[in-house]
């Protein structure tokens, strides 16, 4: 069985592709989650459209604690329901907790992205179920080792010993295996740590780590915290080391909301003052400011991508959007917005255009926009 890296593929392949290369220091970026939404169309779909500069695959639901050993992974309709086999944890093994499950069409799915395009791929970590938890810096090290072997670059010392890559790629008909790496992990961690965070720190000092052992391209370290600053889950490990990005959700938390910054701002003109009305995006660069590590980590505004998206009165229309990206479109840490997801994006049209594809021409028009004066223009 031969197994090919993707850089041979890209490599072979420039000649023929014409995408567009991720700039983190943009601000005209469009993030989008996938994973989640109600009856899922394949990831090349998105893959394919250059509106999105970047992919989050939601999530790793579960950790090696509740899964058996492993991590477990749900994708919505993208896996099937056999599993890989976990080692068990602290000597305890239990089958029925197997949850790192096979996705063979996702497989093929990402291998088709990444040929076709340049989009980065973060692998997401937690998100609204309760279920999961890292206990322990020990346990938080070791997650991140695995998480590392099975959806980083490959490993002789991992695949030697036959651990599983769920998101390797066979080719039943050349039988080439294509190795697949996500282009970082991003952390959605939306309930309270049993440990104060030791575990959760000692993972993503752990995977600062792992990235550091790799020069041929840039691993990214993220984070989807809720808009009330500091957000009580994160707070701990986003201080223990470096975050490239931000995604903060500006929808779950009304007193924060984007929302309750349109109720305050009905007659807003870009290029005008505002009311920031609780709005907490400057409140969110001014707390990273005081950490070690993350001062200036760009800021996405994300917001649901429709009404079925979020919880009623969540949602905010194109237009609505339109004026809070102008308003915030020259400070310096704005990074583009992302939508929660992809799916639910596809409900909401105007102009012919979904709800992530309209975001991705408001950033544009913002960055030609004369009312808005920015210093530095991406």
């Amino acid at each position: 069985m031969a197994r090919v890296a993707f850089a041979y593929l890209l490599i072979s392949a420039f000649c023929c592709l014409v995408t567009a290369t991720f700039d983190i220091k943009s601000k005209n970026n469009v993030a989008v989650y996938y994973g989640q939404g109600p009856n899922q169309e394949r990831i090349t779909k998105y893959c394919a459209d250059p509106a999105i500069d970047l992919i989050i695959l939601s999530f790793v639901h579960l950790f090696p604690e509740q899964a058996n050993g492993n991590p477990g992974i749900n994708f919505g309709n993208q896996c099937s329901a056999e599993s890989y086999n976990g080692p068990g944890f602290r000597g305890v093994r239990d089958a029925s907790k197997n949850m790192l499950l096979k996705c063979p069409q996702l497989q093929q799915d990402l291998y088709e992205c990444r040929q076709n395009s340049d989009k980065k791929i973060i692998l997401s970590l937690g998100g609204a179920t309760h279920n999961y938890n890292v206990n322990g810096a020990v346990n938080g090290t070791s997650f991140a080792n695995q998480l590392w072997g099975m959806f980083g670059p490959a490993q002789e010392t991992w695949t030697s010993l036959g651990k599983p890559r769920p998101f390797d790629y066979l080719n039943t008909t050349t039988g080439d295996l294509t190795e697949f790496s996500v282009d970082g992990f991003d952390l959605d961690i939306e309930h309270p740590s049993l440990d104060n965070s030791a575990g959760y720190q000692a993972l993503v000092k752990r995977l600062r780590t792992l990235y550091a052992t790799v020069n041929d391209k840039p691993y990214y370290l993220t984070a989807s915290p809720q808009c009330i600053v500091p957000d009580a889950n994160l707070a701990p490990t986003l201080q223990t080391t470096q975050f490239d990005m931000l995604f903060v959700q500006f929808y779950n938390t009304k007193d924060c909301s984007a929302r309750k910054w349109i109720s305050g701002n009905p007659k807003y003109v870009p290029g005008g003052s505002f009311n920031k009305a609780d709005f907490t995006f400057d409140a969110w660069v001014d707390w990273l400011a005081t950490t070690k590590y993350s001062k200036g980590a760009p800021i996405f505004i994300t917001l649901p991508g429709s009404n079925p998206a979020a919880s009623a009165g969540a949602y905010i229309t194109v237009a609505q959007t339109k004026s809070l990206a102008s308003a915030y479109y020259c400070r310096d840490s704005f990074a583009g917005i992302g939508v929660w997801d992809a799916t639910y994006a596809e409900m909401s049209l105007a102009s012919g255009k979904n709800f992530y594809q309209n975001a991705k021409a408001t950033l544009n028009a913002a960055a030609i926009d004369k009312r808005i004066s920015c210093s530095k223009r991406k």
